[in-house]
């Protein structure tokens, strides 16, 4: 059973938002850095008839947008749940498949929410290291061998794909040998940053029972406040997901947003195409400025700096401009933090190194 008195004992904060939304450059949080235009959004609300703002969420519209984020994934709508954000994904995923002494393997420098979840349910967690060497391209390593010894002991690994640190230690062909040799483990692949020219598990869904896909609108779609996310997976697997969920389990702002997107693809693949050249000029110029940059080929990259002081002091000088970017540690490397936009954007943000 779960430990209500472990919960309660759990102190929560949240942290003011101060950020200068009108003049800032948001590139700390993984969310979009730059915002829709304004007229997109009219389009999709000013259709809304008055009776919608006050019945509940017409279920017709309910099925085909279940039906158009299928064909967008190219699976069927008994392969997936929507649900509040990739949080709720997660925290849902915990519950449903909750036992005793669950023990859980994996990636570090992951999503603190992991954290909370693991910790307010008491499942023991192992996180695999990474090891640092900033004279290779791709400057983190997974401690494989970590892992193959550790998987050995526990009911499911985590991981998440693309991530902030690595991309290049598991391919599909090592997610798939784990998926066959370790049948009766739970597999959770945590794709919320996909579409920025990463690759993706998502069809090993159709082979294996074992695995399961985290998808969210927050990072390809640009949509973080619509909190809307995807668990994706075998349809005897979604079974039990389908009969705990909620009746509506997206607002009628939420959905209408998504809807107008997935309607409207174009728009989503051009601006991230232009994430992603942003990103690639960033890296080349930084790299030719002697910085280690660690490109993850998702939607932020890490600098390196040799000092704390430096690094402080190019945070501190960005912060003056109203960019804001984010300090992170890696054993005892110093990183910055930055989440990528297009090139014009990510131009700004490299005048001030």
């Amino acid at each position: 059973m779960i430990n209500l008195n472990i919960l309660k004992k759990i102190k929560r904060t949240r942290e003011e938002d101060n950020r200068n939304f009108k003049l800032g450059i948001r590139s700390d949080r993984n969310e979009k850095v730059e915002n829709w235009p304004q007229k997109l959004f009219k389009k999709i609300f000013n259709k809304i008839s008055n009776h919608e703002f006050t019945s509940y969420y017409n279920t017709k519209e309910l099925f085909d947008l279940e039906n158009q984020v299928a064909k967008y994934f190219k699976i069927k709508t008994s392969n997936f749940i929507i649900n509040h954000g990739g949080d709720g994904i997660i925290k849902e995923f915990l519950l449903v498949n909750y036992k005793k002494n669950l023990k859980i393997l994996i990636n570090s420098n992951n999503y603190g929410m992991y954290k909370v979840y693991f910790k307010g349910l008491n499942i023991k967690f192992f996180e695999i290291p990474y090891k640092v060497n900033l004279a290779e391209k791709n400057l983190f390593n997974l401690d494989k061998s970590y892992l193959n010894k550790k998987i050995k002991h526990c009911d499911a690994f985590f991981f998440t794909n693309p991530n902030v640190v690595s991309n290049f230690d598991l391919i599909q062909k090592d997610i798939e040998n784990f998926c066959k040799k370790y049948s009766k483990k739970l597999f959770f692949i945590d794709e919320s940053y996909n579409g920025f020219g990463h690759f993706s598990f998502i069809n090993l869904i159709k082979k294996y029972k074992n695995i399961y896909i985290l998808r969210s609108a927050t990072k390809s779609f640009g949509l973080a406040s619509a909190r809307v996310g995807f668990l994706i997976s075998h349809q005897e697997n979604i079974k039990s997901f389908k009969a705990l969920q909620t009746p509506y389990p997206v607002s009628l702002f939420s959905g209408k947003c998504l809807k107008f997107f997935l309607d409207n693809k174009k728009i989503i693949n051009s601006y991230n195409r232009s994430v992603i050249n942003g990103r690639e000029y960033f890296c080349r110029r930084l790299e030719k400025m002697k910085y280690f940059v660690n490109n993850n080929k998702g939607l932020s990259v890490l600098i390196n700096f040799k000092s704390k002081k430096n690094l402080n002091k190019t945070y501190e000088n960005l912060l003056k401009k109203n960019i804001y970017t984010k300090k992170i540690q890696v054993n005892s490397y110093n990183f910055l933090r930055v989440t990528c936009a297009p090139k014009k954007t990510m131009k700004k943000i490299l005048n001030v190194f």
